[in-house]
């Protein structure tokens, strides 16, 4: 090959690895700060422009599997300034739940910050849910209460007595052995914070 034509092609290769996306580790030179926080029932996305008036235009892109993503907030004007680091920030209030999630910043025709990840194991949608139904002897409950609030669950067969009983276990995930039953209809309470949860599942 020409020795013109394969410097070009490196040159195009290089390009479109730096506007597709950086490695992760590696930053965009415009990025002074980007981290994600985990919310109750929401996500916040912070990050700093540094170096100027860098691009025309700013996507936040989500994803949930780290290859396909999607525009999921739009801020429009002039990114950045010349003199002071300028700080951004969106809340993403609708992140799909029990997913690993993945965030990207597209800065104009600038390129892409690196690519930030997080585990969001919350519910959001319904106040709880049991799963999976029927069960074998894993299952996970989920209940719509704060990260930092504690749970005392109870299990109970259908006359009412308590086969199972966890006070004060932390939330809002709660994995369950239920190894040791029997099959039958079981009954779940958890209570948390005044708040009351109570539902049905079948072990088999």
């Amino acid at each position: 090959m020409n020795p013109m034509h394969m410097h070009l092609r490196h040159l195009a290769t290089a390009c479109l690895i730096f506007l597709g996306g950086l490695a992760r580790g590696q930053e965009h030179p415009f990025i002074a700060q980007y981290e994600l926080t985990e919310l109750s029932g929401a996500i916040r996305i912070d990050w700093t422009i540094q170096g100027g008036s860098t691009c025309n235009g700013q996507d936040v892109e989500r994803s949930t599997d780290g290859i396909v993503f999607v525009n999921v907030h739009r801020i429009e004007g002039i990114c950045g300034d010349a003199g002071v680091a300028i700080p951004y920030d969106w809340i993403d209030e609708a992140p799909p739940e029990f997913s690993t999630l993945y965030y990207r910043i597209k800065l104009g025709f600038d390129g892409y910050t690196s690519v930030k990840t997080m585990t969001f194991d919350q519910i959001t949608t319904s106040a709880q849910r049991f799963f999976p139904s029927p069960v074998r002897d894993q299952a996970t409950l989920a209940l719509n209460v704060a990260s930092a609030d504690a749970v005392d669950l109870r299990i109970l067969d259908e006359s009412g007595r308590i086969l199972v009983e966890q006070l004060g276990i932390a939330g809002p995930v709660i994995p369950l052995d239920l190894s040791g039953l029997p099959p039958g209809t079981y009954i779940y309470e958890a209570t948390s914070n005044s708040r009351q949860f109570v539902g049905r599942f079948v072990k088999v």
